[in-house]
């Protein structure tokens, strides 16, 4: 009995041919998209940092601009700084200068340590043969008396007369101020002053032994007051309160006309 071979069927091998291509092709299709998704992942990573470097590289040149900003304010805040400084100083000295003008001039009343001083007629009998005129308080006593106290550093003066109470106010001392005799009376600021004469200044500390010691009053006034009798007090104050200057302070002058200057 003989056995018969199987017989192989004809669409084994093709069908077997077309399964292993079918794989080799989904093998390559997807390799190929995971190759063009490579590609389109690095072209995507590739542009975003690409961006943020810009980014970054942009907010560096603000913070740069920013940073100049910050300086060029900072100049300008030291440079207004410096001149408010500056101004500070210029007002402070302004000022300083104000002060000692208005005090020059006798415009504010001022307060400080001082001394008063009074001086009189004598009351002596005026000998035989003798002027009578020796025995009074004349105007150069004033002057000498008003001279060394501005020389002790006195820094500022009144004089007022007669009695203290109900008599004319005190004559604020100023740069226009004058000082002169009529007849019997001595006139101070224009202001006729009768004896008893009061004489206050305000100074620093020590501005009657100053004064006392001034050769502007021991060379004459001293001597009178020894030689004549007249009478002279003077007496330190702790603080004394000194009147504004109550007239004009505008200097006036004369100017030739064009008349008589020919």
């Amino acid at each position: 009995m003989t056995r018969r071979r199987p017989t192989r069927s004809r669409l084994s091998r093709p069908q077997w041919a077309i399964s292993i291509a079918a794989a080799l092709a989904a093998i390559g299709f997807v390799g190929a998209a995971q190759w063009n998704s490579s590609l389109a992942r690095q072209v995507f990573v590739t542009s975003a940092q690409q961006v943020l470097i810009t980014e970054a590289e942009q907010l560096q040149r603000r913070q740069e601009d920013l940073r100049g900003q910050i300086e060029e304010a900072e100049d300008r805040v030291r440079s207004f700084q410096e001149r408010s400084e500056g101004s500070r100083s210029e007002m402070a000295a302004l000022n300083a200068t104000l002060a000692e003008a208005r005090l020059a001039s006798g415009l504010d009343a001022v307060r400080g340590p001082g001394v008063v001083i009074e001086i009189a007629d004598s009351t002596r009998l005026v000998p035989v043969g003798e002027s009578p005129t020796n025995y009074l308080v004349l105007v150069d006593d004033l002057r000498d008396i008003v001279t060394a106290l501005w020389a002790s550093g006195a820094e500022a003066i009144p004089i007022s007369g007669g009695a203290a109470e109900g008599g004319p106010p005190a004559e604020r001392l100023v740069s226009t101020t004058s000082i002169y005799g009529a007849g019997s009376a001595i006139l101070v600021n224009d202001v006729p002053l009768s004896p008893p004469y009061r004489i206050e200044a305000i100074g620093a500390d020590g501005l009657r032994e100053r004064f006392l010691a001034n050769p502007s009053y021991l060379a004459r006034v001293a001597r009178r007051i020894d030689g004549y009798g007249l009478q002279f007090a003077s007496e330190p104050r702790d603080e004394l309160t000194l009147p504004a200057f109550i007239g004009n302070p505008r200097l006036r002058w004369g100017a030739p006309t064009p008349e008589l200057e020919r």
